[in-house]
């Protein structure tokens, strides 16, 4: 079967490429080591601003009949390595010179069809949506009617946003994915609230101390929060900052 890799154009909002100095990054083998300074956002709202994202790139999809994109931890993972590269070396390249698509054979996904965005400078998921939007490449691979799965990453180092997309299709079936809007919601009722965060603590609280996991698949993918690839405390209190949000509005 064929497999078709795409490199899309980076766009940056407020500057031309930069390549940072090499005190940023440094590379050993085929691995590739960052050294990030500490980051100005919190979990919660790289959350908030990744889904964001991949709601917003549904909605455009939705308009034209396509598709809706699903979310599944490794492939959050692999945006989320990705995005913390770029703030490092701003390219579609590795600092050690290797193609950033080799995450997704690095991370052992399989595929038939990738590509990446990225993109710096944008403050917010709409305005980084908006310019990708206007970028004829990278419009193509948002409505690209081949793909079936994203994943987003967000960052922020030195005020400046860092935004990864990768998209992917299959061909294996990666049924524990879902869309942006379950996140977080385990117990299907439709919310994320307080019972959520307790069901991701008591799965965390069983595998702690030695015995099985109270969640399935399909659900642990759900409460995997920040694209860890375990449900912990951390993820409970994400689940959490969720429920307080929408409990304001």
């Amino acid at each position: 079967m064929k497999k078709i890799a795409a490199f899309i154009g980076s766009v940056a909002f407020t500057a031309a490429l930069i390549t940072a100095p090499a005190t940023f990054a440094a590379s050993v083998g085929n691995t590739v080591r960052i050294e990030t300074k500490t980051q100005a956002i919190s979990e919660h709202q790289i959350v908030m601003y990744t889904d964001s994202v991949i709601k917003r790139v549904n909605e455009e999809r939705r308009k034209r009949g396509l598709v809706e994109l699903k979310m599944f931890p490794k492939l959050s993972k692999c945006a989320n390595i990705r995005v913390k590269e770029t703030t490092a070396y701003w390219s579609h390249q590795r600092i050690n010179g290797t193609s950033g698509l080799d995450i997704f054979d690095e991370q052992n996904l399989n595929w038939s069809n990738i590509a990446e965005n990225i993109a710096k400078g944008s403050p917010d998921p709409q305005s980084v949506m908006d310019g990708w939007m206007n970028s004829t490449a990278h419009r193509d691979s948002i409505l690209n009617p081949n793909y079936r799965y994203i994943g987003v990453g967000c960052a922020n180092f030195e005020g400046v946003f860092y935004w990864t997309q990768l998209f992917m299709s299959s061909f294996s079936e990666y049924s524990y994915a879902y869309l942006p809007e379950k996140h977080g919601e385990l117990n299907d009722d439709g919310i994320v609230d307080a019972v959520d965060a307790a069901m991701a603590l008591q799965d965390y609280a069983s595998i702690s101390s030695g015995r099985s996991g109270t969640l399935d698949q399909n659900r642990r993918a759900r409460a995997d929060m920040n694209g860890d690839e375990v449900v912990d405390a951390v993820d409970a209190a994400l689940i959490l900052g969720i429920y307080a949000d929408n409990s304001s509005r």
